[in-house]
């Protein structure tokens, strides 16, 4: 795991509070502190002198006038706690009123409320994780499927980290490599520079960079899942289909077209990969205002989807071709199937694979072709290291370009200091990422989607 190298001191004279379980009830909630009072507080609500660092400690739970409940304190001594700070848990009966009177308790002792992913901020601040492993909690926390668990997994342990930083090593030697030959280039025992060779390395470290940027879509269907739209012309049995494929009624289904002016979204499991089925509104010429709002929710719900199921009504006499539909250029799958074979009366050679949603054998079928969709947009082992987040792919993609200007201008025999700017800037880039450059938009927009207590 590569250090945080930009480390500003993660000491505060402010000590926070906050859930750090969900606002609802269960047999345990967890209060947590983090700052320089964090013991001294967790003492007054626990009523102890002391509390040694990483036991439970069972008692009272108490605010300045009363008992709240009874549970176990345990205090982290900093550094070794999540934030580096001193920390304290409070684990209690899981009652949202008995999480609050804690809460207020601890705000009365001199903590105040916590801000959405302070804690990790903190955490990050005293160089206990950089910002691609800050986000990796946050997809561990709320990931659905074993396949976001082993992802995000890999990423909190440090493996992309890891992979940066055997990119950003070269780059540092290669520039370290120029600056000494612009610094001593008078003097007789410098060697010559083997600019095809240097040419070649960075070539290299460019198309690794590129390849590493390219895996974001596999990352992201894996931590985020995939989207997967039902789109056709109405009555085309998109709303059966769908209800089939979640296996419940969850679509409002009548034969009179057009039944579905909006977008209907549920929930679902694909070869362990989370799964949102989204059915649309039927497309054809609007007749009215609001179905022409539901059209254009329709198209705009297919481009966003990860998988597009085109279906058409097997019996119509011709296939209706795809609607005009803007997709963006790493657009949807589009699979297309013909559907309610259980009404065919006469099969036609252009619909040779009718489908009906009422038969479990067809639907498990569009299931299989999903999963082969699904597949193949990842494009990659399970066990490879793959990007997440679209800024994490954006920095890649910034590296690996300015690596090859510094690759081209080496080539070309422009002065050195040409490439020298480059390759920092491809640092640069690579720094973002991990957080060792962190701007300060970047950092609100990473620990903003955090909840309060993590």
């Amino acid at each position: 795991m590569i250090e945080n190298a930009y480390k500003p001191s993660s000491a505060s004279d402010e000590t926070i509070v906050a859930p750090a379980t969900a606002d609802q009830a269960a047999g345990v909630a967890i209060v947590r502190l983090s700052g320089p009072r964090a013991i001294a507080i967790g003492q007054q609500i626990a009523k102890r002198r002391q509390l040694p660092h990483a036991r439970m400690c069972f008692g009272g739970l108490h605010s300045q006038t009363e008992r709240i409940d009874q549970g176990y304190v345990v205090a982290f001594v900093g550094p070794k706690s999540f934030t580096g700070e001193d920390v304290v848990e409070i684990h209690s009966h899981g009652s949202p009123a008995v999480v609050r009177a804690l809460c207020d308790a601890a705000v009365d002792f001199g903590a105040r409320p916590a801000r959405p992913g302070e804690f990790t901020r903190r955490a990050w601040l005293a160089g206990k994780l950089d910002l691609m492993q800050a986000e990796a909690l946050m997809d561990l926390v709320s990931a659905r499927s074993e396949a976001g668990r082993k992802q995000a997994l890999a990423h909190l342990d440090g493996r992309a980290s890891d992979a940066l930083a055997g990119l950003r090593l070269p780059l540092i030697d290669a520039i370290a490599d120029l600056e000494a030959r612009l610094d001593f280039a008078t003097q007789e025992d410098v060697d010559d520079l083997d600019r095809q060779a240097a040419v070649g390395r960075l070539q290299a470290l460019a198309a690794q960079m590129a390849r590493l940027s390219g895996s974001a879509r596999a990352g992201q269907l894996r931590i985020h899942g995939a989207r997967v739209a039902l789109y056709g012309a109405p009555n085309a049995g998109k709303s059966t289909m769908f209800n089939a494929l979640l296996g419940a009624d969850r679509a409002l289904v009548h034969d009179q077209p057009g039944t579905t002016r909006d977008v209907v979204e549920a929930q679902g499991v694909v070869e362990d990969l989370q799964v949102t089925w989204v059915d649309t509104a039927g497309v054809r010429d609007a007749s009215g205002v609001v179905e022409a709002a539901g059209i254009e929710r329709a198209h705009a719900a297919a481009a966003a989807a990860d998988v597009v199921l085109w279906l058409t009504d097997s019996n119509q006499s011709e296939a209706a071709p795809l609607p005009a539909l803007p997709l963006p250029p790493e657009g949807p799958v589009v699979v297309r199937l013909w559907t309610k074979a259980d009404l065919l009366t006469s099969p036609s050679p252009a619909t040779p694979a009718a489908i009906s949603a009422l038969r479990p054998g067809d639907v498990q079928q569009v299931l299989a072709r999903v999963a082969t969709a699904l597949r193949d947009l990842q494009a990659t082992r399970a066990d490879d290291l793959v990007l997440t987040r679209a800024r994490q792919a954006t920095g890649l993609r910034a590296a690996a370009e300015a690596t090859t200007r510094g690759a081209q201008a080496l080539e070309i025999g422009e002065p050195l200091e040409l490439p020298v700017a480059d390759l920092r800037d491809a640092v640069d880039a690579l720094d973002e990422v991990t957080g060792r450059i962190a701007p300060d938009e970047v950092l609100q927009a990473i620990f903003s989607r955090f909840c309060v207590g993590k």
